[in-house]
């Protein structure tokens, strides 16, 4: 009677100890699963920025390109965002600027995350003109470098890096482009 005993404390233990292990592992795919999407969402954003033009003055009202050569010509530091188009008709890297909305906003016209699946992401995206030669440095002045900067982040990011004891986590990218002129 004492080893059935026994037998069946070590083989609760085992089922307890391995019912564990499943639900850590699924953890982890989860995370995993969530933090590939938020980077595929980031990708997206920043390659619709880059296939835009440098500069609203660069743009023609026929979108045809037009000329600038002359740095006073570009959009002025306080001015980088939207001039009236809402994403998804954006016509520049700038109009991305303030950019800020949830995957899961049905009003936002051209969103294309609605379908995603696992999580809801927040989008923010901010733009500055920064340095030629060190391009991780924002530019108070014009300059022919616009950096465009992704941040994503959704509430199973944030929940589980509270649970592992770090801070909130973001997915972060940027690019650079650079209009220049021979």
């Amino acid at each position: 009677m004492m080893i059935t005993l026994v037998a069946l404390i070590l083989l609760s233990m085992v089922v307890l100890r391995i019912t564990n292990s499943f639900l850590f592992t699924d953890n982890i795919m989860l995370e995993s699963k969530i933090k590939l999407q938020a980077i595929s969402v980031a990708a997206s954003i920043i390659e619709g920025g880059i296939g835009l033009a440098f500069d609203d003055n660069s743009v023609d009202t026929d979108s045809t390109t037009v000329f600038v050569s002359n740095l006073t010509g570009l959009t002025a530091v306080n001015n980088l965002g939207p001039e009236g188009e809402v994403y998804g008709s954006f016509d520049d890297i700038d109009d991305f600027n303030g950019l800020n909305f949830d995957t899961d906003d049905s009003t936002l016209i051209g969103n294309n995350f609605l379908n995603l699946y696992g999580d809801v992401y927040n989008i923010r995206c901010v733009v500055d003109y920064v340095n030629g030669v060190n391009p991780n440095v924002s530019s108070n002045t014009r300059t022919w470098h616009k950096r465009l900067r992704v941040f994503v982040t959704s509430k199973v990011m944030s929940n589980a890096a509270v649970s592992h004891n770090n801070y909130a986590d973001t997915v972060k990218m940027s690019v650079v482009q650079s209009n220049f002129s021979y």
